[in-house]
């Protein structure tokens, strides 16, 4: 993508440009030194954050993720007698999704400077940024991601930035609906498809559940509903939805939907997808739920096929289901449905992601 190379270019040349006159200035880290950080390999990264007066003070796995840690030293010259009791960390991880640093700091003067820096970058927060000092905020601008948080070190309260990059795919790579689970917020949808491919838009999932979601290519075949963990700063996969869904504010007074949907997922599902040609798929027969359930429609998650349906939440539909037997059934198996000759096909298809997605 060459946007995203350029973007990482300048980033570097700012890196590059500002590391002689980093160096000497002690432990006075900037928004440009975080993200450049970002940036760099784990081979200097190390000799970098050494560099700025931080000595590396040990390394762990935190859910399987690997962790190093560093603590600011002041570099005292000879007849300084000045007591500095504040404290200063870095931790780095690299993780498989994006890359991580995180600033921590007991001042929470240079916490706010930091958060400043960050907002006349373009960074921006859906939350009040009046409680910077007790309540964690995320803010967000293109690919980078900036949460904040508080933690304790012996009694004393750190202030802490918590600076991650999205590693986005190449396009030419984002072919099926799995791989749309690697934008994990609207704005990264933004960065990467652009505005005008991207809307907010709220979802109704009853008439007293409403969220705030996000929408790709709406009302096309290419359409895909984001419903976030966190709907206020609309980050975080919860699941994707894909097909016939129907219940999306902007769309509530249209008639003219698109109701083919031609995102094919890697286990070869896809919306529209007939009764007959989803067993098959399974390699084994499956249940679903009857017309009178709650769920009417969704195939149990139960399944000793070869198809993961906890992952690929499946409802069907059906056009000649109408009789007592299919309404008054519980649970129908798809064997038994298929052998009576109802006609069923996939109507809509929600995608969870298999671990958590909130940056």
């Amino acid at each position: 993508m060459i946007r995203l190379e350029i973007v990482v270019k300048n980033v570097t040349i700012l890196f590059v440009l500002f590391l002689p006159a980093l160096a000497g200035r002690g432990q006075d880290v900037s928004a440009d030194n975080l993200l450049s950080m970002t940036d760099l390999p784990k081979s200097k990264l190390s000799s970098y954050i050494i560099k700025k007066g931080f000595k590396h003070t040990g390394k762990d796995f935190i859910n399987d993720t690997s962790f190093n840690f560093y603590q600011f030293r002041k570099q005292r010259e000879k007849g300084d007698t000045t007591v500095d009791s504040s404290l200063h960390f870095i931790n780095e991880a690299q993780l498989k999704d994006a890359n991580c640093i995180i600033y921590q700091t007991s001042q929470f003067t240079e916490f706010g400077d930091l958060v400043n820096q960050f907002k006349k970058k373009g960074f921006y927060t859906n939350q009040s940024a009046d409680s910077l000092s007790t309540q964690p905020l995320i803010f967000q601008h293109n690919q980078y991601l900036v949460r904040t948080f508080f933690t304790l070190s012996d009694s004393t309260k750190l202030f802490n930035l918590r600076v991650s990059k999205n590693v986005f795919p190449n396009p030419k790579d984002v072919v099926y609906a799995d791989d749309l689970l690697a934008f994990t917020s609207h704005e990264s949808l933004v960065y990467y498809f652009g505005k005008n491919n991207v809307k907010s838009d709220v979802y109704f999932f009853s008439e007293n559940e409403v969220n705030r979601c996000s929408v790709l290519f709406l009302n096309t075949s290419r359409q895909v509903v984001y419903i976030w963990k966190d709907d206020i700063n609309k980050c975080g996969i919860d699941h994707l939805l894909f097909g016939g869904q129907q219940k999306l504010a902007s769309l509530s007074t249209k008639d003219n939907f698109v109701a083919e949907n031609n995102w094919l997922f890697k286990s070869g599902v896809h919306a529209g997808m007939s009764l007959y040609e989803l067993i098959k798929l399974n390699d084994n027969d499956f249940k679903f739920y009857g017309a009178n359930s709650a769920n009417s429609g969704l195939i149990l998650a139960d399944n000793s096929g070869k198809l993961n349906f906890k992952k690929e939440n499946i409802v069907l539909s059906c056009i000649n289901c109408r009789d007592d037997k299919f309404s008054k059934t519980p649970v129908i198996s798809a064997s038994d449905a298929l052998s009576e000759e109802k006609i069923l096909f996939v109507l809509t298809i929600s995608l969870t992601p298999e671990t958590s997605t909130v940056p």
